[in-house]
């Protein structure tokens, strides 16, 4: 997503997550969104444009807080 369009990036994702969803839904798989984060990842002066706008964003049709750093296969992803 660019860093000044953050709106029409974040409908793309939301769209795309809700499709991956449904098709999950539609082949007997299951989401576990109490296991899902959202980090967003940037230079500084781009992370400084999204950040004051972007607290949370919508995944597969569920709304999740923009964390500071997540834990992916015992390796620590941040900003």
């Amino acid at each position: 997503m660019r860093a000044d369009n953050t709106s029409a990036g974040l409908s793309v994702l939301a769209a795309c997550t809700s499709d991956v969803r449904l098709w999950y839904m539609q082949n007997g798989l299951q989401l576990n969104l109490d296991k899902s984060e959202t980090l967003i990842v940037g230079t500084s002066s781009q992370l400084k444009q999204v950040q004051p706008v972007v607290p949370s964003m919508t995944v597969a049709e569920v709304n999740l807080p923009v964390s500071e750093q997540m834990k992916v296969l015992g390796v620590i992803l941040d900003r």
